[in-house]
């Protein structure tokens, strides 16, 4: 973790997973995580503590760090998380139910509109984007950096070895491919340029 100018490895995976639709990325978080899925996590933190933080991210990186809309949506009905009985989930007791998206998000739709499996794949293309871009930024020094932050920071499932571990199994060719499909309808998937560049050269970011 870090300050405006140390800290983005980790946090700004989590807004990517934000904006894809944390209703079903609860289930897409068991895939790639050793840890209670993202929108548990926002909750115990707060909306509107979250909306702060990417707001201070914004002011350091751009709009890409902007709180999806879904966030602020929530902040302003209220649905603050834990701390007022309701954010992604209800509470009631010890009992955490799903809550449905505030009127107006569109979430549930799109997160209908794509498969479980389709919707996981993204989230992981999302954090090795970000993992990548960390190196190429100079925000980490290496891939071990990016995994093993991850891996720690997060509970990035160990037996994937971390999102630009993942990467190299999955097949740069074949993330980037796949990324600017994506792209072509949400900008979020334009791969970054050490993906592109590793692509283009045949190398990988891990020597063996």
């Amino acid at each position: 973790m870090r300050s405006p100018s140390s800290g983005k490895s980790e946090n700004y995976q989590w807004w990517c997973a934000i904006a894809r639709g944390f209703w079903s990325i609860a289930f897409c978080f068991r895939i790639c995580s050793t840890r209670p899925n993202c929108s548990k996590t926002v909750d115990e933190i707060g909306i509107d503590v979250t909306v702060d933080i990417a707001t201070t991210l914004e002011k350091a990186y751009g709009r890409r760090d902007r709180a999806p809309e879904i966030l602020r949506s929530m902040r302003e009905s209220k649905l603050l998380g834990r701390k007022s009985g309701g954010g992604f989930y209800k509470y009631e007791g010890r009992e955490q139910l799903p809550n449905p998206p505030p009127p107006g998000t569109g979430s549930a739709a799109a997160s209908e509109s794509v498969a479980k499996a389709d919707l996981a794949q993204r989230l992981m293309f999302l954090m090795v984007n970000e993992a990548a871009r960390c190196i190429e930024e100079k925000v980490i020094e290496s891939s071990e950096d990016a995994d093993y932050g991850m891996i720690l920071g997060t509970g990035f499932a160990p037996h994937r070895g971390g999102p630009l571990r993942f990467a190299e199994h999955f097949g740069l060719k074949k993330i980037v491919e796949e990324m600017n499909r994506l792209a072509q309808s949400d900008e979020k998937f334009v791969p970054c340029e050490i993906l592109k560049k590793h692509v283009r050269d045949g190398t990988k970011f891990y020597e063996s």
